[in-house]
């Protein structure tokens, strides 16, 4: 795993990613790699499919599962040079309604 990160972060300066960026893709992949038991080169969208759900179960907040999902994309495509396209649309953001005041309440 060690080896995958160090490649990984090599990958992330080349293309000038910011620190905050490299370590956010590093903390991701780590959780990506414990769930997956050492199989690392291989691209397997099942795979990341559970792991996604696994943390939507934890209740891990969209922009989270979505960050953990572009690491993966970048790991897939810049470090193991897996040419295919990884499937798997970002997860929405929850919209909220907006509260609105009567007019007694503005008053």
């Amino acid at each position: 795993m060690q080896i995958q990160l160090q490649k990984t972060k090599r990958e992330l300066k080349i293309k000038n990613y910011s620190p905050k960026t490299l370590q956010s893709y590093l903390y991701s992949l780590r959780k990506y790699f414990s769930f997956k038991n050492n199989k690392f080169t291989e691209l397997d969208q099942e795979n990341i499919r559970d792991f996604l759900l696994h943390c939507e179960k934890k209740r891990i907040s969209p922009q989270s599962r979505n960050l953990l999902l572009n690491a993966i994309k970048f790991y897939y495509r810049n470090v193991v040079k897996n040419s295919q396209k990884i499937e798997i649309q970002s997860a929405k953001k929850p919209h909220s309604l907006p509260i609105v005041l009567s007019r007694s309440e503005i008053n």
